[in-house]
């Protein structure tokens, strides 16, 4: 658990809140919020608020999305560490097949 929390708070972008808050006509379709972001950081944060929300499916298009996008450019985190947002996402991904696997 605390391991996810650090993952979390070093995915959190600019100020460590996400600046994505799940609008309540949208908190219905997850999905649809995902596919409507082009922005990786603001995907990153979408995928950590939804998996906070227990929406993992969502959560996981999101990293998914940030995954397949080519960008050349790093994202600073909270703790100060420039990294790519492919690499961000994939430690969304690793994060959310560890809770598929342990709560089997």
């Amino acid at each position: 658990m605390l391991i996810e929390a650090i993952i979390a708070s070093a995915m959190m972008f600019q100020g460590g809140q996400s600046t994505i808050p799940l609008q309540p006509e949208i908190e219905a379709q997850p999905v649809a919020q995902v596919r409507t972001l082009e922005d990786p950081a603001e995907l990153l944060n979408l995928g950590v608020t939804l998996m906070q929300a227990g929406e993992i499916d969502a959560a996981r298009l999101a990293f998914e999305k940030v995954r397949d996008m080519r960008v050349d450019y790093t994202l600073e985190t909270t703790d100060g560490r420039w990294v790519e947002p492919e690499v961000l996402a994939q430690q969304g991904l690793a994060m959310l097949n560890r809770e598929r696997i342990a709560s089997r």
